[in-house]
């Protein structure tokens, strides 16, 4: 199946959008990207996992998750990826979006699908 034919499948039989390349993610880092009308934060572990989670903070909905601390945290005995809010530290983990580092509300998260170097996302409902 070509490229083309295989993307065209995943946005209209699966509902997704290609949102960058995998290359276009440093490390450690996150980037804000658009996703239908919605800023999403998409992310790249050092160890070299993808995660796409709300832009907007739980607790004060500023735009800012993109600009997070990524890190891990040790979770019954595994290390889970985490993402802490630059403006008040709340921790949370990227592949739920629970909070752990208090009562804040889950950070939304968005599945990543990772095709011939690019990341899709789920359009949102």
């Amino acid at each position: 199946m070509s490229a083309t034919l295989e993307e065209s499948m995943l946005e209209t039989v699966h509902g997704m959008v290609a949102v960058c390349r995998m290359a276009d993610l440093e490390p450690g880092w996150g980037e804000a990207a658009w996703l239908e009308g919605t800023q999403v934060a998409v992310y790249r572990t050092e160890g070299g996992e993808f995660f796409a989670a709300s832009h907007h903070c739980p607790g004060t909905g500023a735009k800012v998750m993109a600009r997070g601390i990524l890190g891990d945290k040790a979770i019954a005995g595994t290390r889970v990826p985490t993402i802490a809010c630059p403006l008040h530290k709340e921790v949370y983990r990227l592949d739920t979006g629970d909070c752990l580092s208090g009562a804040a509300p889950a950070l939304p998260i968005h599945p990543v699908h990772l095709h011939q170097g690019m990341l899709w996302l789920e359009k949102t409902p």
